[in-house]
């Protein structure tokens, strides 16, 4: 928790944080692979490519390489002002990045140019994130306000989750898979254009210059950090966590070819999930959020696996599969949700004093990285294993994420009550 502010906060300036905060986490929200472009993007690589559900995965894992190496842009912010900022500049030049990557996406068609579009914008996105939330931190520190910069961000974050998800359903439902994907690149480019101009008038700082002894005892810290054995349980959590094979691919395919969704109705779903999330934020914030590390885990857990096994009653074509999907999608959003806070709880109290942005980004790397290489996994064996069959994939998934019950003994015994 923040420490409480040492003077009142100026309104004005509270009020210029929640908006940069907010629309911060809008744009993310609607500017990453999984945002606008998405169902897009996966119609166009699945129907105008001919690519299978591990080849998308695959695919969709290398332009999300710059998600993997988020600590390098922390770095680069916290040690080398630009123009003599450490937050203001850089955030409005890797937003010009992300836009000019869309910008380039929004005429394209060919695999090789796409992907190199597709990792710029990743690259402009994530990096706006870790920037983002340095500012957070920092701000949250000064105004005491920490919490509520958090909530601000991640409520505003699933609206756009909700409005993306339909808009992109929408996309994909009445065009051609490539003027979907184009027009969903021409709009997305408004995203990084909205956070670049609100860095320009909103973020206020102090000039900075390069200091080597400061630059000398961050290191050291974040030596020692990466040195605690309770980092390295935390970061085996999360890897084990996130290493349940995914299906993200192999469930667009699965609604798309056998239970015969449309596209706008496979948008309409993601929607559906998407306020399932907000559910699950506000029953994580005040149900579980003062609880114990080992209540909070085994909950998380519990519910990941109903959250993937909730999947059979889609498994197999029926005559109410369609009726199901809407009230499973929510069940599945908060479920999920709730798993996902609690990874980023475990992840901050393992965060060291004057190392917690970069330990962070470390933690949320880790976590991307395993997610993009359990999507890979998962699509291998629902291709190459399982035969296309849902339902064996759905059992993996959930006997994988059953083994974090194995850490969660260990891991709380290095957790640190508030």
């Amino acid at each position: 928790m923040s420490p409480p502010s040492s003077s009142p906060a100026d309104p004005a300036l509270t009020r210029r944080l929640f908006f940069l905060f907010g629309l911060a986490y809008f744009a993310q929200s609607f500017a990453q692979m999984g945002g606008l472009i998405g169902q897009p993007l996966n119609y166009y690589l699945k129907e105008e490519l001919g690519l299978s559900s591990a080849g998308i995965s695959e695919y969709l894992a290398i332009a999300s390489l710059p998600w993997v190496i988020k600590p390098i842009y922390g770095l680069v912010s916290d040690y080398i002002p630009l123009f003599g900022y450490r937050r203001k500049t850089w955030l409005m030049l890797v937003n010009l990045v992300g836009a000019g990557g869309f910008l380039w996406l929004s005429g394209l068609t060919d695999a090789g140019s796409l992907i190199i579009a597709l990792t710029l914008t990743a690259f402009g996105t994530a990096a706006s994130d870790v920037i983002i939330d340095a500012l957070m931190v920092e701000k949250g520190a000064e105004t005491g306000l920490t919490a509520r910069f958090l909530g601000t961000q991640w409520f505003w974050f699933k609206i756009a989750a909700v409005v993306t998800a339909l808009a992109g359903g929408f996309l994909a439902a009445n065009f051609k898979p490539a003027t979907a994907l184009h027009i969903a690149a021409t709009l997305t480019m408004l995203a990084p254009i909205a956070v670049l101009t609100a860095g320009y008038f909103l973020v206020q700082e102090k000039k900075s210059r390069i200091e080597l002894a400061a630059m000398k005892q961050t290191t050291q810290s974040m030596w020692l950090a990466i040195r605690s054995p309770k980092l390295q349980l935390t970061a085996a959590f999360v890897v084990l966590w996130c290493f349940s094979p995914g299906f993200g691919a192999p469930l667009y395919f699965h609604m798309t070819d056998v239970l015969r969704f449309d596209q706008q109705f496979i948008g309409q779903l993601s929607a559906f999930t998407a306020v399932g999330g907000v559910i699950g934020a506000w029953l994580f914030g005040h149900m579980l959020a003062r609880r114990s590390f080992a209540v909070q885990a085994n909950v998380a857990i519990g519910a990941a696996i109903l959250a993937v096994l909730a999947y059979l009653a889609l498994a197999q074509p029926s005559s109410y599969a369609q009726a199901v999907a809407a009230p499973l999608h929510v069940s599945v959003g908060m479920l999920n949700q709730i798993g996902m806070l609690m990874i980023l709880s475990v992840a901050a109290r393992a965060c060291p004093p004057r190392a917690e942005g970069f330990t962070f980004a470390v933690m949320m790397s880790l976590y991307n990285a395993a997610e993009q290489f359990s999507s890979v996994i998962g699509s291998r064996l629902y291709e190459q294993v399982f035969h296309q069959a849902f339902a064996p994939l759905l059992w993996v998934a959930a006997g994988s994420l059953a083994l974090c019950f194995l850490l969660v003994p260990f891991l709380g015994r290095q957790q640190q009550p508030h």
